[in-house]
């Protein structure tokens, strides 16, 4: 063998051929972003909800198999104006503007969302290059309150769909605390919005009341790309 890798090198270098680099991932990619109490998740790719909201908060990237987002430092606050301060993952307590938990239906092609026990927290959405028209299921989330189902806000690992709006929080399994939960990326996604559900109360709320919000999050993410060499690396497929 050793022989055979001699004679490899020497016809290299006697020929002047170059061999190929081994096959490697791209470099992770980071961004630093202001998340406005103003932004409205569903305003995201131009599209105008008819709310008084702002458009999300937007990290671009090239889409690609196996990839994940992290979000390693989330750190600020915001309020509706009336005085209470909500983290990144929002809250589960009286507050003085108790906005509504859910949208239920679509808002144009991206899903509603729905939460059973918090509200006010950093919400997240993937779309690709190309208007999106049918709407993915909306997904539901409970910090303890898990009598209607849904998912856990601690979820280590989680697979939203296209057009799918999903809870991200301070991005750890706790609050403040725990491990990075991994947020994985459709495979045809080219951008992540951030914003926030906010609503009037009623029957059927509309995303609204986004005026007078004030504060933010600032909001510090890296996308992840690797080629598994072994399939059973990848995680379950939560959210599918």
């Amino acid at each position: 063998m050793d022989a055979m890798k001699q004679a490899i090198t020497a016809f290299v270098l006697t020929f002047g051929l170059t061999l190929p680099a081994p096959a490697q991932d791209p470099p992770d990619k980071t961004a630093n972003l202001v998340v406005s109490a103003k932004m409205d998740v569903w305003r995201a790719g131009g599209y105008n909800d008819g709310s008084d909201g702002v458009s999300p908060a937007k990290f671009d990237f090239v889409a690609g198999k196996n990839h994940f987002i992290t979000f390693p430092i989330v750190t600020g606050s915001w309020s509706c104006g009336a005085g209470a301060l909500y983290s990144a993952d929002g809250t589960n307590a009286g507050a003085d503007c108790n906005g509504p938990r859910h949208i239920v239906d679509p808002i144009g092609g991206v899903s509603g969302f729905d939460s059973t026990d918090f509200y006010g927290a950093l919400t997240g959405l993937f779309l690709d290059d190309t208007p999106t028209t049918t709407p993915a299921p909306p997904l539901r989330f409970y910090v303890t309150n898990n009598t209607m189902g849904g998912f856990p806000t601690g979820i280590r690992e989680f697979h939203p769909r296209l057009g799918q709006v999903f809870f991200i929080g301070d991005g750890l399994t706790g609050t403040g605390t725990g491990d990075y939960q991994r947020f994985w990326v459709p495979p045809a996604a080219t951008h992540l919005y951030l914003g926030y559900v906010d609503a009037y109360p009623g029957p059927n709320p509309l995303p609204n009341g986004y005026s007078n919000n004030v504060g933010g999050l600032t909001v510090f993410l890296r996308l992840h790309t690797r080629i598994p060499s072994n399939p059973c690396d990848l995680p379950p497929a939560y959210g599918l």
